[in-house]
């Protein structure tokens, strides 16, 4: 894998992993089937953020590992670092108002007893749950990060792949199978003192490294991979499947406190990330589009979709309060549609904004 390599097939399923994180967020199918919804928010859509670790994984901890250097790391962690800064601030008012709204000020409890607890709360957002309802993810692939560079030069490659596995079974347990969980005092115990520290396992702790390490083993392998065989994509497809029915009984058996976490979605994302490598050509970044625009659009485009896109969901909302269109957010498809091109549409602005700052 050569420095300033993409991959065109990565790049392009970005922003299908984009839209369906906006599709997690506004349920395009609701009003029209609720099941349907499910499986495609629920279910599929729960590749999308396993993609974007698996992609982390083979470009920064892949290159991390083979020349035994931090540096690439503590360069990636300090860009995160700023945008999860920025875009911290970008939501800050919202959540200054909701913080405000929920009665903090007038709690029974002392001026000091308070302090302490917003003080947790902050340390919760900060490194766990995010300091907004989609960037547990900034955080997460950060801790992801740490870990699982950790874990490979002590215990190399298959023993920080072992341990990754079996901490994502203990997520499990917080997450889809939590029914599991419920049914064992001493587990139930256990996760309650879990969810103290933060509110899900699904972050950086529990979900996050392994999906690093499968990406950077495909990274280890130098894949010069021939194109897809049809049993490939057929095994995938079967994967995917059975993925939907797994969260389908999940669900009718009551069982989730959440649905980011299934058993099958690691062989699932393998599978996935398989096919995409496969059917990927190689660019360098000359191979982008021409244009300025279009080049940053195209490449930086998903990530900020997937960081402003719940702005795009706070104003199509505050359109329908203040007009009474509430039609805008229960037609669920028209929703959808209204979120991503407004969101895309701001991306182009500050993009262009940008640019010709720059000049």
């Amino acid at each position: 894998m050569r420095q300033g390599t993409r991959i065109k097939s990565l790049d392009d399923f970005k922003w299908a992993a984009a839209l369906l994180v906006v599709a997690i967020h506004t349920s395009p199918l609701e009003s029209v089937n609720m099941t349907a919804d499910f499986l495609l928010t629920r279910v599929i859509a729960r590749t999308a953020v396993p993609f974007f670790f698996m992609v982390t994984g083979y470009f920064v901890l892949g290159r991390a590992y083979q020349s035994d250097d931090m540096a690439g790391i503590k360069r990636f962690l300090k860009r995160l670092c700023t945008l999860y800064f920025w875009v911290t601030l970008l939501y800050l008012p919202v959540q200054a108002y909701r913080f405000l709204r929920g009665g903090w000020a007038q709690a029974a409890d002392s001026p000091l007893v308070r302090a302490g607890k917003l003080f947790w709360q902050l340390l919760q957002a900060v490194f766990f749950d995010g300091t907004y309802y989609h960037l547990w993810y900034l955080p997460a692939v950060g801790l992801g990060l740490i870990l699982a560079f950790w874990g490979l030069q002590k215990l190399g490659e298959r023993g920080a792949l072992a341990g990754a596995g079996l901490l994502y079974l203990a997520g499990l347990l917080g997450d889809s199978y939590y029914g599991l969980t419920e049914r064992v005092p001493v587990l139930r115990a256990c996760y309650e003192g879990f969810f103290r520290l933060f509110s899900y396992t699904r972050n950086g702790l529990f979900f996050a490294p392994l999906f690093l390490l499968l990406g950077c083993r495909a990274a280890l392998q130098n894949e010069e991979k021939k194109p897809a065989g049809t049993v490939e994509k057929l095994c995938t497809g079967g994967l995917l499947l059975c993925m939907c029915g797994e969260g389908l009984l999940l669900h009718s058996a009551g069982w989730q406190r959440h649905d980011s976490m299934y058993l099958l979605l690691p062989a699932v994302m393998t599978g996935l990330f398989s096919l995409l490598l496969s059917a990927g050509e190689k660019k360098r970044a000359r191979g982008l589009p021409a244009e300025p625009k279009r080049r940053a659009f195209y490449s930086q485009g998903p990530m900020l979709l997937y960081c402003v896109h719940p702005a795009g969901i706070l104003a199509v909302r505050g359109v329908a309060k203040v007009t009474g269109w509430n039609f805008l957010y229960r037609i669920s498809p028209l929703y959808y549609l209204l979120v991503t091109g407004g969101s895309l549409f701001l991306i182009w602005l500050l993009l262009a904004a940008r640019l010709r700052g720059r000049e």
